[in-house]
């Protein structure tokens, strides 16, 4: 049992009512992996991931462990690669490989090494994995941290959440994840292939969030970002452009760009393209309200190793 007097994380975040915009991290793809738990402090200090963590993290692809399904063979594990097309951003273009449980090394470091098809996606170079499904047929997946070596109010409430989830209806699959970063905002649970991260969840802002039922204005309270988009600052007016478009926003095919950095103000512009070619574009200033320190879980705030900017959106509008 949790010791009321000992302080969490995701308690003084939602005390201080932290923004989590601007806090999903940005990557050029994921790699969900099926790793048996229990899982170490660092899912990249796994004897099976280590070998090849310098050279994923050089190609900018961000491991997510994943509890193996029980009911497959022990003996294959499922890996699915997610990579962000070149230009602009619809989602991560995906392919599912099954992999011998033995092999699991050498196909990772492989994938360090793939070659990129002409529709975007990655194919591995070598190794001993064999693709059994790409693009659709991969489907959605939602990934809730429940890293309890971790952090323990991911172990705690995002074990929770899990346990309580319904199914989210055909092609979606839901995961317990390793660390997915912002453990302080916990539950905390990434959504692919659209890549998009959020934060303070609970069973019915998930499902609402997965199924696009929530109120737009509930959803971006709780959104931290994409993960397709770079700069931190882009993140959190893609956020406000969520407000304003509506659930819509996250079809179309994004890019923000960073026009000027002054003083603490950063000035941003976002371009979009909705499925049926219509352009949307907005410029924004975006604002580093306060510094918080980012405690450890079980530990006084005042002892906090490290500190993160929380970013206000200052000014949105067209362009």
């Amino acid at each position: 049992m949790n010791d009321p007097l000992i302080p969490r994380c995701s308690g003084f975040a939602r005390a201080e009512q932290l923004d989590p915009a601007g806090t999903a991290g940005s990557y050029q793809g994921y790699v969900v992996l099926e790793v048996p738990l229990p899982w170490p402090h660092e899912i990249t200090d796994h004897p099976e991931v280590a070998p090849a963590a310098t050279a994923l993290k050089q190609a900018a692809l961000r491991v997510q462990a994943v509890v193996p399904d029980p009911s497959r063979s022990p003996t294959v594990r499922r890996m699915i690669v997610f990579r962000r097309p070149p230009g602009t951003f619809d989602g991560y273009r995906a392919t599912e490989w099954a992999v011998a449980a033995g092999e699991v090394t050498d196909a990772l470091v492989a994938l360090s090494g793939a070659t990129t098809s002409s529709d975007g996606t990655r194919d591995l170079a070598a190794g001993p994995a064999e693709a059994v499904a790409s693009g659709a047929e991969v489907g959605r997946h939602v990934l809730v941290c429940t890293h309890g070596k971790r952090d323990a109010c991911c172990g705690s409430l995002g074990t929770r959440l899990v346990t309580a989830m319904p199914g989210l209806g055909a092609g979606v699959r839901v995961h317990r994840t390793s660390h997915t970063g912002g453990h302080r905002f916990a539950p905390t649970a990434l959504l692919l292939p659209e890549g998009t991260v959020w934060a303070y969840l609970d069973l019915d802002t998930l499902v609402g969030i997965s199924d696009r039922t929530l109120a737009v204005a509930e959803a971006a309270s709780r959104y931290r970002g994409c993960a397709g988009l770079d700069a931190p600052e882009v993140q959190a007016a893609d956020r406000e452009a969520l407000r304003a478009v509506g659930w819509s926003w996250l079809d179309h095919r994004r890019t923000g760009t960073v026009l000027e950095r002054d003083d603490g103000r950063t000035r941003v512009r976002l371009d979009g393209v909705a499925p049926d070619g219509t352009a949307t574009s907005f410029v924004a200033t975006v604002e580093v309200a306060r510094l918080v320190p980012v405690p450890d879980c079980g530990r006084p705030v005042e002892q906090a190793r490290k500190s993160a900017p929380e970013l206000r959106v200052s000014g949105f509008a067209a362009a």
